[in-house]
């Protein structure tokens, strides 16, 4: 199941949110145990669609994901389930009825596979049809088109409902931290207080699907630089863009919100709260993980068995990284950390002996690997 739910994480399919194997799992699930029905009940596929499958299809539409996309990646599923079925008959089949049961299994997992397909296209077309005549619908691509300078701006400010042309504009880009609720509502919300909260002359929020939602707040002066307190209980995170004027600044807002976001879904555990993340305080990792398979080499390249993920390595990382932001002043990062002094010199010439050299050099380089390992706790000096 695992290798099935990470084989399928299609980024064309997920946000910057919930990661995909998050958004794709129960979907994966309930395709497997619909499988195993239909191959318990004489081979008949179920009538109806897995009300996970059928949510999932609601969010896709709502992302513009097209037909025939989702469908391809609905026949990579099934054709991975085909092979583990296939292989659990030959393990486990005696030999007399193995021939019987490969054809039993074939057979159900074709009409399964068949029938899945036409249930998804036309879920697919309901929703599709229902979300066009949506207001959502209008304002989600009225702001697409925005970045490639489509339409007029008057026109676009009087059907979002939203200055655009003479304010400062500040993005958000929302996600839950966990499982989405069964509708977008949730984000909605939060998305208005934090804007209301922030002192915003006028607000704007487009739901993108259960999973994501974009918001602007306009402001007719420039906005203080303050950071929102998400309302009690909101399993949310925000990424968060500096103030920026006009219609550039729109864009511009929505694209910072998004890198904020991005940042912000893998993890933040050195801010104070670090369900709010703001661009200003991420604009280098950012553009550090606009890659992240090559930030993941670069992490393990600059630190070596510095980047274990070993408990006790990952407090002598702190303390480098403390060490490095006091300018090197064992004092200042005892203070800052809260422990003694010699402790820093101890965690620092500890550090120095796994890296092979001393912080002092490249310290550019090594400053952020230290930021990137806090997004990529997993790394370890193995390389995997």
């Amino acid at each position: 199941m695992a290798a099935i739910v990470q084989g399928n994480a299609l980024p064309d399919l997920t946000g910057v949110g919930l990661k995909g194997p998050q958004v794709l799992r129960s979907t994966i699930e309930a395709i497997v145990i619909s499988t195993l029905v239909a191959i318990e009940a004489d081979g008949h596929p179920p009538a109806q669609l897995p009300p996970e499958a059928e949510a999932q299809i609601v969010d896709l539409v709502h992302r513009r994901v097209p037909l025939d996309l989702l469908l391809t990646h609905q026949r990579r599923i099934h054709s991975q389930l085909a092979d583990h079925f296939m292989g659990g008959c030959r393990s486990l089949v005696p030999l007399a009825d193995l021939a019987a049961s490969l054809e039993h299994v074939s057979h159900v997992l074709f009409e399964f596979a068949d029938t899945f397909a036409t249930m998804t296209a036309e879920s697919y077309a309901v929703e599709n049809e229902r979300f066009l005549r949506s207001t959502a619908a209008a304002r989600y691509e009225t702001v697409l088109a925005l970045p490639a300078g489509e339409g007029s701006v008057d026109a676009m400010s009087r059907q979002l409902a939203y200055p655009l042309a003479n304010a400062y504009h500040i993005g958000l880009v929302l996600h839950p931290v966990t499982s989405p609720s069964p509708t977008g509502d949730h984000l909605h919300q939060v998305a208005r207080s934090l804007l209301r909260g922030l002192g915003a002359d006028a607000h704007l929020v487009v739901p993108v699907d259960r999973t994501e939602a974009w918001a602007w707040g306009a402001f007719r002066a420039r906005p203080p630089r303050e950071k929102p307190l998400l309302p009690d209980g909101s399993d949310v995170m925000v990424g968060m863009a500096s103030p920026h004027r006009g219609v550039q600044g729109f864009r511009r807002a929505h694209e910072e919100a998004v890198d904020a976001a991005r940042v912000g879904a893998l993890g933040m555990p050195s801010t104070a709260d670090a369900n709010v993340v703001r661009y200003d305080e991420v604009r280098l990792l950012s553009l550090l993980i606009a890659d992240p398979d090559k930030a993941a080499r670069f992490v393990r390249d600059e630190l070596g068995a510095l980047g274990s993920s070993a408990g006790s390595t990952r407090v002598l990382r702190r303390t480098v990284r403390a060490y490095l932001d006091c300018h090197g002043s064992p004092q200042e990062a005892a203070r800052e950390l809260q422990v003694a002094k010699n402790t820093v010199i101890y965690r620092v010439k500890r550090a120095e002996e796994l890296l092979g050299r001393s912080v002092r050099e490249s310290q550019l380089e090594l400053h952020a690997a230290l930021r990137l390992a806090e997004l990529f706790p997993d790394l370890d000096d193995t390389g995997h």
